[in-house]
């Protein structure tokens, strides 16, 4: 055999899973059709989370009063902003190379074919450099793309994905976005917070359908804030240009209308790559999610395993990590599992939003009695010195042991707070425990330690408001 490991796919999970693989002494080859670190380095979290940066520094330039700071002329530059956007991308692409040659993993360009179980054609750019490796085991961590539902019109041009949006020259006077989710909010506070005139069209009754009913509620007053519309329980019928760009068909409760932009974004989900053939003809089981995986993150055929979003088990970049560890640790010949318990989610909107564990929601559809506390961040120190009181700490316990159940958080620094709330929830702290952990002052985190003091006492910085 040419490998002992043979990962195709470059993401989070894939050079990930490559390092671990290699750091367990095996010899690891991986494959990618175009760069290191998939979606999430070049596509997703990062050029996201930096143009975010420069919106929240605009936005602060142009509050800055507020603070007893005037500033006369202000401006920003948007190649400038996508130039800085492009850096760190390459910062951190590179940073990857350095470690996948510091552990011995040797890369391939190019676009891989699964031959049979222990063989994978690689066919780069160069149609003459075509060539076949063997290897004892295969890992598939082929990522996804953006869903595009069969809306007619979705192929006008302006209509674009985050994909290219990313990619614009300007930005664009006007954005309608389809879909209400994670991707689509986040888009609309970075184009919102520079200026552009922001409309999102959800089909489902409230905006971040599988959160907390309380982080959907304070979300959708967040955005009035911001200026951006939101057209919850409306469905897009059709796409057509119009004088001003696209003009969008949408109905909500039998009565359609038209909403007029410069672009729209689709951005109603990601599905799993995966070639439907080529795993059939291998054996290898799937569903309409992704691949069918165990918590050892193998697939039906020895050998061969899954790990990251085309999984379709948990579509984040810290799940897809961790699903490289637990597969490599497997295939190195230990044994690990996969736990989905406390796996945090993160929401890089304005302010953030960072759950884990179980919903409200949930709990009443598990007929689960529990108790709910929550704290808002109007009530905390640190909150009011930053000028960012929007949001609160919620955390929900069994109602008999106090366990932690889940945790959500709406506010400043919101997807660093929620570790206090993962390692609660992986760990079955209790409320009492969390709350006699002296918390620091003045902090965020105090918010925390307030919200659990309320499920099973009285906080002391607001009046309760347990139930």
């Amino acid at each position: 055999m040419d490998y002992e490991i043979a990962i195709i796919g470059a993401g989070t999970g894939g050079y990930v899973a490559a390092i671990k693989a290699a750091q367990l002494g095996k010899k690891v080859v991986l494959i990618e059709k175009r760069d290191l670190g998939g979606v999430c380095l070049n596509k997703g979290c990062i050029p996201t989370k930096t143009l975010l940066k420069s919106a929240e520094k605009w936005q602060e330039v142009t509050h800055c009063a507020d603070f007893g700071i005037f500033v006369s002329e202000a401006a920003y530059d948007w190649e400038k902003i996508r130039s800085r956007k492009d850096d760190v991308i390459h910062q951190l692409r590179s940073g990857v190379e350095k470690l996948l040659q510091a552990n011995k993993v040797t890369v391939l360009n190019g676009e891989a074919s699964i031959l049979d179980a222990h063989s994978i054609k690689v066919q780069p750019d160069n149609p003459d450099g075509v060539q076949t490796i063997t290897t004892e085991k295969i890992f598939i961590a082929t990522g996804s793309s953006p869903a595009l539902p069969p809306i007619p019109g979705i192929k006008k041009l302006g209509v674009i994905t985050s994909d290219e949006l990313l990619r614009l020259d300007e930005v664009p006077q006007s954005l309608l976005i389809v879909g209400g989710g994670v991707i689509g909010l986040e888009f609309a506070g970075i184009y919102a917070g520079f200026g552009c005139q922001v409309t999102v069209v959800e089909m489902t009754p409230s905006i971040l359908p599988p959160s907390d009913v309380d982080m959907q509620r304070r979300m959708n007053l967040a955005l009035r804030k911001q200026f951006i519309t939101v057209k919850a329980g409306t469905a897009v019928k059709e796409i057509k240009q119009g004088p001003e760009g696209l003009d969008v068909i949408v109905e909500s409760r039998g009565k359609t209308e038209t909403l007029s932009a410069e672009k729209v974004l689709i951005a109603t989900g990601r599905v799993p790559n995966i070639n439907k053939e080529e795993l059939e003809k291998l054996g290898v089981a799937y569903t309409r999610k992704g691949i069918t995986v165990n918590d050892k993150m193998e697939t039906s055929v020895p050998g061969i395993y899954a790990i990251g979003d085309v999984t379709g088990m948990s579509m984040l970049a810290h799940s897809a990590a961790h699903m490289g560890i637990v597969a490599a640790t497997n295939a190195c010949g230990s044994t690990a599992a996969m736990d989905y318990t406390a796996i945090p989610s993160c929401i890089f909107t304005t302010p953030e939003i960072a759950a884990v564990g179980l919903t409200e929601q949930e709990c009443k559809a598990q007929n689960r009695k529990v108790v709910i506390s929550k704290f808002n961040f109007a009530g905390n120190g640190k909150a009011i010195t930053m000028g960012e009181t929007d949001g609160l700490v919620k955390l929900i316990a069994d109602a008999e042991t106090h366990k932690l159940l889940g945790c959500h958080i709406m506010g400043p620094h919101a997807s660093d707070l929620i570790m206090e709330g993962t390692l609660a929830v992986q760990l079955g702290l209790t409320a009492e425990q969390v709350a006699t952990t002296i918390h620091p002052h003045p902090t965020l985190s105090e918010a925390v330690d307030e919200a659990a003091l309320g499920l099973f006492g009285s906080m002391i910085h607001q009046v309760n408001l347990r139930r």
